[in-house]
């Protein structure tokens, strides 16, 4: 996974039925994938209905965000704010696309 959220936790599989440590894939806020490092099964959620609208709500507070963390950092903003701007379309594009992914093989 690239620039998703990938958070480790120790969950039990219901496919191997045993308590193991699992990667829980986020995009945004929302869990998208969870996959046993055990077996190495993979549950996929749709999220799609809950997700749209929460991205709306996260692009259209963005500046507002942006706003007050150049007013509470200026120095550390101002140097993080170009790499930020490149990768921040990427990373959107990949969250999309990952909800989009399952959404398509939870209609299947």
């Amino acid at each position: 996974m690239s620039a998703m959220a990938v958070q480790e936790s120790n969950l039990r599989c219901t496919v191997c039925d045993r308590e193991a440590e699992h990667e829980v894939v986020y995009a945004g806020r929302f869990v998208t994938q969870i996959v046993c490092t055990h077996c190495g099964a993979v549950t996929r959620l749709d999220v799609s209905e809950d997700y749209l609208p929460d991205l709306r709500d996260r692009v259209a507070t963005k500046p507002r965000r942006l706003a007050s963390v150049f007013r509470d950092h200026p120095l550390s903003s101002t140097t993080s704010l170009p790499g930020r701007m490149l990768s921040k379309p990427l990373r959107m594009a990949e969250e999309v696309l990952t909800v989009h992914r399952n959404r398509r093989r939870g209609e299947r």
